[in-house]
């Protein structure tokens, strides 16, 4: 089965769940909010039990997909980045989209 397919497929089952519990608690006449509250702990339970193999599945897809190659395609251009904020540099575009104070003072003839 296609990732996708594992994703939409857990995804309904967990709302199916969440909505058929939310559904019986509401026809017994418990409160909305306390139904809704009721319901997602139920639908939690319900599902860490009972939907084992597909979260496995949804969890396999995404640690696939995490660890492919082209996962990492700009690492590097990210790595680079991230070197320049920590260090407090500005790239070009940031310093032409927000000038220093100096760079203002300097526009407006107080320098």
């Amino acid at each position: 089965m296609r990732p996708s397919r594992q994703w939409i497929l857990y995804s309904l089952l967990r709302i199916g769940i969440f909505a058929a519990a939310l559904a019986v608690l509401m026809l017994v006449g418990v409160p909305a909010w306390i139904a809704a509250i009721t319901a997602a702990i139920i639908g939690a339970c319900i599902s860490y039990l009972f939907l084992r193999p597909q979260r496995d599945a949804v969890a396999k897809s995404l640690w696939e997909y995490r660890h492919t190659r082209h996962a990492d395609v700009d690492a590097d251009a990210e790595d680079g980045d991230d070197d320049g904020v920590a260090s407090g540099e500005r790239s070009e575009r940031e310093r032409e989209a927000q000038p220093d104070a100096v760079d203002e003072r300097r526009e407006a003839g107080q320098l």
